[in-house]
Formats: structure tokens, sequence, C-alpha cells
């Protein structure tokens, strides 16, 4: 009953934006998005009594590939080591300590909600937050506090109808490995991750505290029980294949 489509990426957003041209020089990424898609696609899902979240994919984080990548290293707009929570992909995190960095991302997401008003939520993930490995004994933990919580409370002042959502680790994970102390944030609603199968009985424990779980395309096998549990308000379902309509599609065999 939900859907959420990506809007920001990379360091930049994939709609026409007129903070990313104040800022960066350029007015979006390069892709295929259309100004009318996502207009359109929250008046379908509205009348068909569903939901449109927009993902703020990556967070504050970039790889070489971003568009911004060059002037972000040539400005010092990020935070010195390279992220490797991920394998296969190196990770540079903007430094939201920087007043432009933070101006920068707090102008986003005012220009988006006011720009998609009828959205129903923003959704942030786990690269909001500092890899606990990045070089250097420096805790993160209250600047990055900070930074949501005037992020959020510029939201809610252009669009208070608007839900501020975070899809991340469990808040002992979050804090601890990520800088991402979520739980004085402020935020919404929280979708508890468990992507781990060899952790996933600690995560559904979790879960059941907050307002739902996030599973990937290949821990299927887990939905019925999930949707079983009295517990479960809600279940996010990220397709790690890349392919969302082959998953959506999935979900049939599954009733």
């Amino acid at each position: 009953n939900t859907i959420i489509h990506g809007v920001w990426g990379n360091g930049c957003t994939m709609y026409k934006s007129q903070v990313m041209q104040k800022y960066l020089g350029i007015e979006s990424c390069p892709n295929q998005f259309q100004e009318q898609w996502l207009d359109w696609l929250i008046d379908e899902a509205h009348q068909q009594g569903m939901q449109v979240h927009a993902y703020f994919e990556k967070g504050i984080k970039i790889d070489a590939n971003s568009p911004i990548f060059d002037r972000a290293i040539a400005q010092k707009w990020v935070v010195p080591g390279v992220d490797k929570t991920y394998g296969g992909i190196e990770h540079y995190v903007l430094d939201v300590e920087i007043p432009e960095v933070a101006a920068l991302f707090k102008d986003i997401l005012v220009e988006f909600v006011k720009k998609y008003p009828k959205v129903d939520a923003v959704q942030w993930d786990d690269y909001l937050g500092y890899y606990a490995e990045l070089p250097g004994k420096v805790d993160r933990t209250d600047n990055l506090t900070k930074f949501v919580k005037q992020m959020t409370s510029s939201m809610k002042k252009a669009n208070p109808a608007v839900s501020f959502d975070l899809c991340h680790h469990n808040p002992y994970w979050a804090k601890r490995y990520f800088a991402a102390d979520w739980q004085k944030w402020g935020v919404d609603r929280v979708f508890i991750q468990a992507y781990n199968e060899k952790n996933f009985q600690q995560e559904l424990v979790y879960a059941e505290k907050y307002n739902g779980i996030a599973i990937t395309d290949q821990q299927l096998k887990r939905l019925q029980e999930l949707v079983k549990n009295p517990e479960i308000k809600s279940i996010l379902i990220f397709p790690l294949g890349g392919k969302p309509e082959t998953t959506a599609a999935s979900l049939k065999n599954f009733r």
C-alpha cells in the first residue's frame, strides 16, 4: 500500500532543483526523471488509497561517480577517510558540521516538500550516519543529532503534513557504529533494518518496539511470519536486486 520513490542520491536531486543550481551550478543528477512523474504518481496512488514516500538514497554519502565529487573534495566538504560500510563501493561522507553543507541539505528538503506538497513522507536510511571505522577517534554523534533536528524542524515548518521517516539499524547498533543516535532526532517513524539473517531474531525484537521492519527481496520467506506477527506494524521490502517491478510481482506468491 506504499510506494517509495527515489528523489535524491549521490549528492544531487533527481528532479530539477533551484537549490542545486544555487549551491552547485547544476539543476539535477544526470537521469531520466521527468518533472511530472512524481505528481502523477502521488495523484494516482492517493486515488488508490496508497501512500507515496520520497527516498533520499545515500543520504549524506557520495561516491566517486557523484557529479559533485570533485567539488566536494576540492572544497573539503567530506570527512577524512573512506567509508567502507558496504563492500564493492567506496563512499565519502559529507561533513554536515560545515555550515554550507548543512544548509544545502536543509534547503533541499524544504524545497522538496514545497515542490511536492502532497507527498506523504520522506524517508532516509542508514547512510544518514558516520561509519565508526573512519580514521581518527572523532565522536560526531552530537553534531549529527543537531544537524538532523535542524533539518527536520525546517521541513516541518515548510510542510507540517509530511512525515519524516527513517529506515536504520537498531538504536544500539546505529549509535555505536554510525554515530546515529536517532532516538534523539525526533523522527516521526522508524523502521528497523533486518537485512542480516544471522541477527534476524534480535532485530525483530527492536522492530516490534518501533514502526516496522525492513527486509530485502532475498528474505521473502520471512514474509508470512512477519504478517502474522501482531507486533509488526509495517513491512518494507527493499529490492536488493535492483528490480522493484520484479520484487513487487513476486509478492503475489506469498499471499
